[in-house]
């Protein structure tokens, strides 16, 4: 059943009759499983009306990954309540043991023998699909949750957020735009990491470090000059003092930046907001170069 808590999701999980290779089973009846996500928490310069809905949502095919003690992990997928903090996830029959301890994250990666102490992430490939639109978010938004065991039938998952949301509030004139990039004088991006689901302090490592974080704009046009939203889904990462450039590519490959000097640290489950109000068009010889512009490319240099 789904409990009435926002975030929270309940799932009734029948025992199966014996299961030695994922070590879950205990004839034990009915447990009940509970899923929290934390969420995000705002900027100084954001409250949480002005939010647009970034607290964490269930999708339709939102699917989460659960480790028992030793053995292989298992999954559950999402079988009501998309669109909503409330959902309910179906494990396939699947119950827990008593006094084993069990770890989860989201979102699930189809690989069955995945080392729990590498999970991977990309933060690469990020489409916006229309203005101000969050359908993005879900693939990018890496969450673990706390080792849980049962206790007086109940098993309790609190999942948080290693990433962090970067909303750039934009002033565009009329056109169509591709892609946004926001790029840093050093590589302060990851680009590709993992994650160790066991740590006692879990948080994304960097395998891949980059100027840049980037996210393509799919049905982005601007009709009349208004005031629009891109998110961006990104590591912790280190910007206080150090100024950034956000860069806009419209159709005609014409290229326009903002330069801004964040005052903090970006960090995990946070949200940080980047105003550009005025933009400055730069000459395509001295702009970012486009790869593949057709295949959806992507950015290469920019200014320093």
């Amino acid at each position: 059943m789904v409990c009435t808590t926002a975030a929270a999701i309940s799932v009734s999980l029948l025992p199966l009759a014996c299961s030695k290779q994922y070590d879950l089973l205990e004839d034990s009846g009915e447990v009940k499983a509970v899923f929290n996500a934390d969420a995000f928490a705002p900027d100084d310069n954001l409250t949480r009306t002005v939010l647009d809905g970034t607290e964490f949502i269930w999708a339709a095919d939102d699917t989460v990954g659960i480790y028992p003690n030793s053995g292989s992990q298992i999954f559950f997928e999402m079988t009501q309540g998309a669109g909503t903090g409330s959902a309910v996830f179906d494990g396939g029959g699947w119950a827990f043991r008593n006094g084993a301890r069990y770890y989860s994250y989201y979102p699930f990666i189809a690989d069955f023998h995945l080392d729990r102490t590498q999970i991977p992430v990309s933060f690469k490939g990020q489409h916006q699909n229309g203005l101000s639109s969050l359908e993005h978010f879900g693939q990018f938004d890496y969450m673990y949750a706390d080792a849980a065991s049962v206790k007086d039938g109940v098993i309790t998952f609190n999942y948080h957020h290693l990433g962090c949301v970067i909303r750039v509030t934009a002033t565009l004139e009329p056109g169509t735009y591709r892609q946004l990039t926001i790029t840093a004088p050093t590589g302060a991006f990851v680009q590709k990491g993992f994650f160790d689901l066991t740590s006692a302090n879990t948080a994304i490592q960097s395998t891949e470090s980059g100027r840049e974080l980037t996210v393509v704009l799919d049905n982005f046009t601007v009709s009349a000059k208004q005031e629009v939203r891109i998110y961006l889904m990104s590591a912790p990462v280190a910007l206080s003092g150090k100024e950034i450039t956000v860069s806009i590519l419209d159709s005609e490959k014409k290229q326009y930046d903002c330069r801004k000097t964040p005052s903090k640290d970006y960090a995990a489950a946070g949200i940080y907001g980047l105003t550009c109000s005025t933009w400055t068009a730069v000459p395509q010889s001295v702009g970012i170069a486009i790869d593949d512009w057709d295949d959806g490319g992507h950015y290469s240099g920019g200014a320093e």
